[in-house]
This record gives structure tokens, C-alpha cells and sequence, in this order.
């Protein structure tokens, strides 16, 4: 069940944020902060560190989440941020998700948000080389083709595989793996140019 393309955060802490979905009009926006400030102007100390951390923190604030706050967020393949919730079916089945709010990423953007939200690996630097999340079609903002967003599996394995995870934190085998950077930690240097 492991997808390079596919980044999962749990951070359910802003469900009440009820602003309307919008596509490349934030991620240009956003984008752009990252390279407008002017190294050269010494009045303002320049650190990368803190305004990519502050740039993900405001696009995460910024996505709408359900009410019930039941949701995850999920950095897809072709360069996407959505917010996805799981629609009910038997446990043994596998879970069909719904998208709830979906930004694309401009390809600074995603390189802002990989860096400080995933471990560098060169599998995700490689699915993610070149992609460009604006030019994904307004209508798979919300709909995304099949193979967009992989599988989660059932219920019942998805609680199996966090009762063998949990076990194995709890006998000291468990690692920090998919988490982003420790605080304080250094973040993480995608290089998404295509070549």
C-alpha cells in the first residue's frame, strides 16, 4: 500500500475552515511569495527555512475540510494537494474516497511543500520530476482520472497494518519513515527540474 505519489498527512486541525475551493489562481499566488522576496534588500532578514515552512502551513490552513474533520490530506502524482475523506462501505471491501477540496501545485510549490512536509527519497524526487500541478484540467481538480489516487485497501487492512506498525514502535523497531523533518530538523532538497 505504499505510493511514492501519494503523501498522507492526518492533520485534522483545521476543520472548520470553511473556504471555498480554489485552483491556479492560489498556487500561482502562492508561488510567487516564494520568489518575491529581494535577497538584496538587507532591511528584512531572509530566511528560506522559515517562509517555506510559513507557505505550506498557510496552503494546508487554506483547504477546506468536512465538518465531522474525518479526512486526510494526500500530495497525488500529478502534483495536486487534495483533501480526501473515506465514503462508507463494509469492512472488508475496499474503501472508496471521495475528493473534498483540491489545490494544484505549481512546480515551486510542490518542491516548497516536499521539502518540508517528506523525507527525500530519490523514488519521490523521480515521480515527481517535471510535474506541474496547475496544468491538471479544472474538472480533475475534484473527479481525478482512475490511478490518480491509489487505494487505501479495506478497513480491516488498513487497521491491521497500523496495529503492526504500533507494535512494532512499541517493541523499538519503529522509525520516523514518511514523517517530514523533526522540528528544528533540516529539511528535505527536491530537485523536480526536468532532465
Amino acid at each position: 500500500m505504499s505510493d511514492p505519489a501519494a503523501h498522507d498527512s492526518a492533520d485534522l486541525r483545521h476543520g472548520g475552515n470553511k473556504q471555498q475551493p480554489s485552483n491556479q489562481h492560489y498556487a500561482h499566488e502562492s508561488a510567487s511569495q516564494v520568489s518575491d522576496a529581494d535577497p538584496s534588500d538587507e532591511s528584512v532578514p531572509v530566511n528560506p527555512l522559515s517562509q517555506t515552512r510559513d507557505l505550506v502551513n498557510s496552503l494546508r490552513k487554506s483547504m477546506k475540510r468536512p465538518a465531522d474533520e474525518k479526512c486526510f490530506e494526500c500530495l497525488c502524482k500529478d502534483g495536486v494537494l487534495r483533501v480526501l475523506y473515506y465514503l462508507p462501505a463494509p469492512p472488508d471491501e475496499p474503501t472508496p474516497i471521495a475528493v473534498y477540496d483540491a489545490k494544484p501545485l505549481s512546480p515551486e510549490l510542490l518542491k516548497a511543500y516536499l521539502d518540508y512536509r517528506v523525507a527525500w527519497s530519490q523514488e519521490v524526487e523521480d515521480c515527481f520530476r517535471g510535474v506541474d500541478g496547475t496544468s491538471v484540467p479544472e474538472e480533475y481538480l475534484l473527479h481525478p482520472p482512475p490511478g490518480v489516487i491509489q487505494s487505501r485497501g479495506s478497513k480491516n487492512e488498513r487497521t491491521e497494518e497500523i496495529k503492526r506498525h504500533n507494535d512494532k514502535v512499541r517493541q523499538g523497531e519503529g522509525s520516523g519513515e514518511g514523517a517530514g523533518p523533526a522540528c528544528g530538523g533540516v529539511p528535505s532538497n527536491f530537485d523536480l527540474r526536468p532532465r
